[in-house]
């Protein structure tokens, strides 16, 4: 298969997994890779065309592949891309936003945090794309590649002033992620954020705060380490196969 051949694979959901194709995409990954950010170029201001054809599928396998290939050049265009205002709807875009885009920025972000922080801080994005946002930073923990310390010191700023005192679901991704970080330091931010009900006491409970204290620091950061919700995007295919669309037709 040559490059146009690839990229017409995977255009659009023809009902079947194109292993071949994505086979093909990552050998030829120095060649495709233009094509794949010239995607998610021409869509990062273009979301509405997006939403009106389910089918279109090429965005999501760009975003999977250049996290696979750790492109560096794909993390400002992804910052970009999940940047709209207000609330991302479509089915396939929300599963990635609440269940990989946390992963895919880690993947290619090389630990630069700073555009990360500026999607986590602005009160204008969709607020489950922030969380996945604030939840890659857990990833570059757990990976090694920042500190816990330079996390901690920043969750600390986010609870003191850089996040509005609304009812945003961030203040819920906040509280459980300094808390899978172990949360000595911010237990008391944690405590006035649940009597000012900005938690959501669904997504986590006081009790379940505590718990991690209870589980200490090391065991904390093991249990981060071990999770599968907070490694790299490593292969396309495999993470890919099972989603419904394909499986429902095998």
């Amino acid at each position: 298969m040559n490059l146009e051949e690839i990229i017409a694979e995977l255009e659009y959901h023809t009902g079947t997994f194109p292993r071949l194709a994505l086979e093909k995409a990552i050998e030829e990954r120095e060649a495709i890779t233009p094509l794949l950010l010239g995607t998610l170029e021409k869509f990062k201001n273009n979301w509405e065309e997006l939403e009106e054809d389910s089918s279109y599928m090429l965005h999501i396998y760009s975003l999977f592949l250049l996290a696979q290939f750790r492109e560096a050049q794909a993390y400002p265009l992804i910052i970009e891309f999940f940047s709209t205002p207000g609330e991302i709807c479509h089915p396939v875009n929300g599963e990635i936003v609440t269940e990989y885009l946390n992963r895919i920025l880690a993947s290619v972000s090389e630990g630069n945090i700073e555009l990360i922080k500026q999607l986590i801080e602005n009160p204008d994005r969709d607020e489950f794309v922030r969380g996945a946002a604030l939840q890659s930073l857990l990833i570059l923990v757990a990976r090694e590649v920042i500190s816990r310390e330079e996390v901690i010191q920043y969750f600390e700023e986010l609870f003191s002033n850089k996040l509005k005192k609304n009812n945003s679901f961030i203040w819920s991704y906040l509280v459980a992620s300094a808390s899978q970080l172990y949360p000595l330091e911010l237990k008391e931010h944690i405590d006035q954020a649940y009597q000012e009900d900005l938690v959501d006491e669904f997504f986590i409970e006081p009790s379940e705060v505590n718990d991690y204290l209870k589980l200490g620091l090391e065991a904390c950061l093991k249990e981060l380490r071990e999770n599968s919700h907070y490694f790299w995007i490593e292969d396309t295919i495999s993470e890919l196969e099972k989603w419904a669309i394909f499986v429902v037709n095998q």
